[in-house]
C-alpha cells in the first residue's frame, strides 16, 4: 500500500508541475463532469503568495473531558469552557480546575492534566511539543517520537526533555519551587541552572530551589488516582486495534472510531466506517460548530465524542442511504485538515434558504477522489500532500487556482447542505440552532465560495463557549500567567493578539494572515504585541555566581554542564533509510545548536529575531525532508551556508 501511495504521489506531483508550466490556463474535469461552470470570481481563487507558509501537518485535539476544564486561546485574552474536539495549536492554554481533569491527543501521543493544573501549549508542529506547566500535575505519553522530534515540558525550575517513547509525569508546587519528574517507562533528561542529569524509567526525580536549587533522584513509589486514570485511557487506547488496520494511528481519534462504529469495504470506496446511533437524518458537518484557530483560520468543531477523525481526515460519502466516512489509503502521518468541505453562498442567497436579506453561508461534505484546496497560505506541495490519501485520480484535481469547475457529488444528496447566517457562523453558534437544511433546488442555485466562507473572525469567534448548563469558565490564578518557566529549547515568536490582528485578516478577505504577515503585525505595533506572555529562561545557564544543581545527598550522581551534553533529538526508525539518517543527523547538528544560542544569543539578534530565525530553520528543514521523501530522494539537499547576524557596530566619537 506504501509504494502504491508513493506512486500515486509522484503522480499528483507530476500533474501540479504541468499545470503550473502550462500557466493554468485551464480547468481539468471531475469525472462525473457538469456543463462547464462560468469563470470563478476573484472570491473563489486560491491564492499561492510568494510567502505561502504551510501550517503544521498536526493538531492537538481535546479528547476528554471531565469537571471545570477552561481553555484561553493563543490569541485571545479570555477563559472559556473547554470542549471536547477542540483544536489546539501553538499558544493555547489550558487550566484544570479543582474537580477537573483533561487529555489532549498530539497524534498519537497524549498529555493528560489532573485538578488545579495549567498546561501551556508552547510549541506544536511538525517537529516539536513543547508544553509549559507553572503549576499541577501533568503526564506526557509519547508512543511515537520520529526522527528530529522535540519532546519537551517547562517547569519553573527545571526543563525535562524526552528521550524515547515512553510515559513522563511531571508536578509542580503551587508556589512553583519544587518540582518532580516520573518516568513511568522511556528515558528523561532534567536541565536546570546550567546542570542537567538523566532520570530512567522507574525513577523520580525532585528539583527543590530556584536560586539554590537541589535534587535528588530515587525508585517511584506506587500509583496514586492520577496514575490509574492514565493507565485507564491507555487501555482503552492500546485496545482499539480494529481500526488501525485501515487508518493511521497519527491522525488521533482512533480508539473512538472502534467504540463508535463499524468497517465495511464497498466496492466504489474501500473501507468505509459507519457511525451509530445517529439521527436518521444526520449528515456529517451538521453537529458542531465553527471556531477560529491559529494558522488554519475556520476550523469545525464535532459535537460527537467520534468527531476528530471523520472531520479533519478523508472524505464523506453517501452510500445506500446513510453516509459512511472514506478514509482513503493508510498513509504515514496524514495531514490535519480544519473542515473537508466545500463552502457556497453568494448575494442573496440567504432569501432562497429562509433567512431572509441578510448574507449566509453553507456548506457540504467532499466526496472521494474530490480536492481540498486549504483557504490559509500554502504551497503546492503541501496541496498534494494533505490530498494524497483521497485523490487518487489525477483527473479530479481541478485547476490550481480556482474551486468553482469541480462537479461535487454530495451537493446533490437531501439533506447534505446546510446553512447559518454569516453572523451565526463569526459567532460560533451550534448549527442545530442557527442552521437549517437547504433545498436541493436553493443549493444547485448556490455559487460555489472558493476555498473558505470570506468570513472575518470577531473576538467571540475564537472561543465561542462561554457558559454552558449553568456553568461559567473558571481561569487560573492570576500568579500562574506571570510565573516564569526554564526552557531547554527556545519558545517561538509570541502569538500576535487577535485585537492587532482582526483588521488585517478582514483586509485578507477573512483568511487568515501568513507568516510574513504576522510578523509585519508584530513589528508595527506596540511593545506589548512583541512582548512574551512569561518569562523564559535557557534551563542551560548557570545562576548568579556560578551556582548550579546540587545534589542533596551522597551516591547521586555528579550533574554535567549542559551545554557540553547537548541532548540528541528523536532517533531514527527501526530501520532508517539514508535520508532518514540524513535527516536525523542534520537535526541533531541543528538542535545542538539552537540550544547554545538560546543560552548564548548571537551578538545584534535580539530574542524575538533568534525565536523567528530558529523557527524557520526548523521549518525549512522539516519541508526539505518531507519533499524529499516524496519525490523519492536518497539524500537531503545540500545544506547551504547559514547567514550569521552582524553584530552591531560600536558608535564612533567624532574628533573635537
Amino acid at each position: 500500500m506504501y509504494h502504491i501511495a508513493r506512486r500515486r504521489s509522484l503522480a499528483i506531483v507530476a500533474l501540479f508541475a504541468a499545470i503550473g508550466a502550462a500557466g493554468t490556463s485551464g480547468a481539468l474535469r471531475a469525472q462525473d463532469a457538469e456543463p462547464p461552470a462560468p469563470p470563478a470570481p476573484p472570491s473563489a481563487r486560491v491564492p499561492t503568495p510568494p510567502d505561502a507558509s504551510d501550517p503544521p501537518s498536526v493538531a492537538g485535539r481535546i479528547a476528554y473531558l471531565e469537571g471545570a476544564v477552561s481553555f484561553r486561546p493563543a490569541a485571545g485574552d479570555t477563559w472559556a469552557l473547554a470542549e471536547q474536539n477542540r483544536a489546539l495549536s501553538t499558544g493555547d492554554r489550558l487550566w484544570a480546575d479543582t474537580v477537573g481533569r483533561a487529555e489532549v491527543e498530539v497524534g498519537p501521543n497524549a498529555f493528560r492534566m489532573w485538578n488545579q493544573t495549567e498546561v501551556d501549549v508552547v510549541h506544536l508542529d511538525d517537529h516539536a511539543l513543547q508544553l509549559r506547566i507553572p503549576q499541577g500535575t501533568a503526564t506526557l505519553r509519547v508512543k511515537t517520537l520520529g526522527a528530529g522530534g522535540i519532546y519537551e515540558l517547562d517547569a519553573p525550575n527545571a526543563a525535562v526533555s524526552i528521550g524515547e517513547a515512553g510515559e513522563y509525569r511531571v508536578d509542580v508546587s503551587p508556589d512553583g519551587l519544587t518540582t518532580s519528574v516520573i518516568v513511568w517507562s522511556g528515558d528523561a533528561r532534567v536541565t536546570a541552572s546550567g546542570s542537567t542529569f538523566d532520570v530512567n524509567a522507574h525513577q523520580v526525580a525532585t528539583i527543590h530551589g530556584d536560586s539554590s536549587a537541589t535534587y535528588n533522584v530515587a525508585d517511584v513509589g506506587s500509583p496514586d488516582a492520577f496514575d490509574q486514570w492514565c493507565v485507564s485511557r491507555d487501555q482503552r487506547e492500546d485496545h482499539a486495534t480494529v481500526s488501525t488496520q485501515y487508518v493511521s494511528a497519527d491522525m488521533g481519534g482512533v480508539e473512538d472510531l472502534d467504540a463508535d462504529g463499524s468497517w465495511a469495504t464497498e466496492a466504489d470506496y474501500g473501507p468505509v466506517w459507519y457511525p451509530r446511533a445517529v439521527a436518521v437524518d444526520w449528515a456529517p458537518y451538521h453537529y458542531g460548530h465553527w471556531v477560529w484557530e491559529g494558522p488554519w483560520g475556520w476550523v469545525w468543531v464535532e459535537d460527537e465524542p467520534w468527531g476528530w477523525a471523520p472531520f479533519h481526515y478523508g472524505r464523506w460519502a453517501y452510500i445506500g442511504n446513510r453516509w459512511g466516512w472514506c478514509p482513503g489509503d493508510r498513509v504515514y502521518r496524514p495531514v490535519f485538515a480544519p473542515a473537508l468541505v466545500a463552502f457556497v453562498g453568494g448575494a442573496g442567497w440567504g432569501v432562497s434558504v429562509g433567512f431572509g436579506a441578510g448574507p449566509a453561508v453553507g456548506w457540504f461534505p467532499l466526496a472521494p477522489r474530490e480536492p481540498y484546496y486549504p483557504p490559509y497560505s500554502s504551497g503546492i506541495a503541501y496541496r498534494r500532500r494533505i490530498n494524497v490519501t483521497n485523490v487518487t485520480n489525477v483527473t479530479n484535481i481541478t485547476n490550481i487556482t480556482n474551486v468553482t469547475n469541480i462537479s461535487y457529488r454530495n451537493r446533490t444528496v437531501p439533506g447534505a447542505v446546510v446553512a447559518v447566517p454569516q453572523d451565526a457562523f463569526a459567532r460560533g453558534e451550534p448549527v442545530t440552532r442557527a442552521g437549517r437544511p437547504v433545498p436541493l433546488a436553493a443549493a444547485a442555485s448556490a455559487r460555489v465560495m472558493g476555498a473558505g466562507p470570506g468570513i472575518a473572525p470577531t473576538s467571540v469567534s475564537l472561543a465561542p463557549v462561554r457558559a454552558a448548563g449553568g456553568r461559567s469558565a473558571t481561569a487560573p490564578p492570576s500568579r500562574l500567567a506571570a510565573r516564569g518557566v526554564m526552557a531547554y529549547h527556545a519558545p517561538p515568536p509570541s502569538t500576535v493578539p487577535f485585537a492587532a490582528q482582526r483588521q488585517a485578516i478582514t483586509t485578507n478577505g477573512g483568511r487568515p494572515l501568513t507568516t510574513q504577515q504576522l510578523s509585519t503585525v508584530r513589528a508595527s505595533g506596540p511593545a506589548a504585541v512583541r512582548a512574551t506572555p512569561y518569562p523564559v529562561r535557557s534551563a542551560a545557564v548557570p545562576l548568579a555566581a556560578g551556582r548550579t544543581l546540587t545534589p542533596t545527598r551522597a551516591g547521586l550522581p555528579v550533574p554535567t554542564p549542559a551545554l557540553a551534553q547537548p541532548r540528541a533529538v528523536g532517533t531514527p526508525t527501526v530501520h532508517p533509510s539514508s535520508l532518514d539518517s540524513d535527516f536525523h543527523a542534520r537535526s541533531v547538528q541543528m538542535e545542538s545548536r539552537h540550544v547554545q544560542e538560546f543560552a548564548k544569543p548571537p551578538a545584534g539578534e535580539a530574542p524575538q529575531a533568534l525565536a523567528a530565525r530558529q523557527e524557520s530553520e526548523h521549518v525549512g528543514l522539516q519541508r526539505q525532508y518531507e519533499t524529499a521523501k516524496v519525490q523519492g530522494s536518497a539524500h537531503l539537499p545540500v545544506a547551504t551556508p547559514r547567514a550569521v547576524p552582524a553584530a552591531p557596530r560600536r558608535a564612533v566619537k567624532p574628533k573635537k
